[in-house]
């Protein structure tokens, strides 16, 4: 029996979600939003028996399902209904759909062909545009990067797989190779690196997050997809933030140090723009760290911190904090000048209605 249990699956079923994260705008009305789109919902966390009642969004994002046309992936191809997902803090997420019924080693080719598809970004792209121009006013301070941040998941139902799950059921090689988009055999180390830390709540759910992709055995994997479809939109967010406060520190320090003649005219509106931008920074930082909330539950947290490390969320989250902390120093120090011209230009000012009082009392 425990060779039966042992056995690799000869053939699974289920489907590959292939998520595009983009960057759209400062925020959305998510209200406004669903006004919009017909068909439209504010989506809670998929409920489930294993969730407890607060762990949910802060705000609920508004999903959206757009019919389009299928799209080829090798021998593979795109269901018609795409899901894009709306976030208050200005992400848009595009979610496609590959239905798959085959043996373990046969999705390899397709998990290759999906390492940075250039057909399926440029559709995302044009569904995203669409969606922004829906949008209107719902979507504040419009800017649509133009780049994306993509993540697969190959989500596989349980029913479909024989025997007890575990890694050893589809195999680790072919895990490795699913959740680092390769086709070819990876070396010892890098398949014991990529399957380091599987994930389990029950004995018929397995979950193995990396950098590239993920695989997925799961009877609901709502919940599971969502938290790591976020985990993809934090990151490119998190990636946005930190280039807009690169670019705004190099203006701050041109701001630090011009010398010009009339540099103290132009320090307050300065110091406007820099409170300005920490304020945007820390408020986009606030809002994207603290989308989701998994209080009480430790399978999905587990996903979450799993999903986390692969993208090296806390590395951008300390980058980013360091920044915003830079900011605040320099806008101490401007302001700590501009209090010194002002004491300076009072002090000139004295000195003229002094002048001024002398030359009358002499005068007279």
């Amino acid at each position: 029996m425990e060779h039966a249990h042992d056995a690799k699956a000869a053939r699974i079923a289920g489907e590959c979600r292939v998520f595009l994260a983009f960057e759209a705008g400062f925020a959305v009305d998510l209200a406004r939003a669903a006004e919009r789109f017909p068909a439209s919902a504010r989506e809670a966390l998929p409920a489930s028996r294993r969730l407890p009642n607060d762990c949910d969004f802060t705000q609920k994002p508004l999903r959206v399902v757009i019919e389009r046309a299928s799209i080829e992936v090798g021998s593979w191809r795109t269901e018609a209904a795409v899901e894009a997902t709306l976030y208050d803090f200005g992400a848009i997420s595009i979610a496609f759909r590959i239905p798959f019924d085959t043996a373990p080693e046969a999705l390899r080719p397709l998990a290759a062909l999906l390492w940075n598809n250039a057909a399926l970004a440029a559709e995302a792209r044009r569904m995203v545009d669409a969606v922004v121009a829906t949008l209107g006013d719902a979507l504040v301070r419009p800017e649509l990067r133009p780049t994306a941040e993509d993540f697969v998941v190959f989500s596989i139902d349980p029913a479909s797989c024989g025997g007890a799950i575990s890694v050893d059921l589809l195999g680790a090689e072919t895990i490795a190779a699913l959740v680092r988009l390769e086709d070819a055999p990876l070396a010892a180390d890098g398949v014991a690196d990529a399957v380091s830390s599987p994930i389990a709540y029950g004995t018929r759910d397995l979950a193995v997050v990396d950098w590239a992709a993920a695989v997925v055995i799961d009877a609901e994997p709502a919940a599971t997809l969502a938290v790591l479809e976020l985990a993809n939109v934090q990151l490119v967010e998190l990636k946005h933030l930190d280039s807009e406060l690169d670019r705004g520190l190099d203006q701050v320090w041109k701001m630090a140090s011009d010398r010009a003649l009339f540099a103290r005219f132009r320090l307050r509106s300065n110091l406007r723009r820099l409170a300005e931008l920490e304020l945007e920074g820390a408020a986009l930082f606030d809002g994207v760290t603290n989308a989701l909330k998994l209080y009480g539950d430790q399978h999905l947290a587990r996903v979450q911190r799993a999903a986390a490390r692969r993208f090296r969320i806390e590395d951008w989250e300390r980058s980013i904090a360091r920044k915003l902390e830079t900011l605040g120093s320099i806008s101490e120090r401007l302001e700590a000048r501009q209090s010194q011209y002002r004491s300076e230009l009072l002090e000139w000012i004295i000195i003229a209605l002094i002048a001024f009082e002398i030359v009358r009392t002499f005068a007279v």
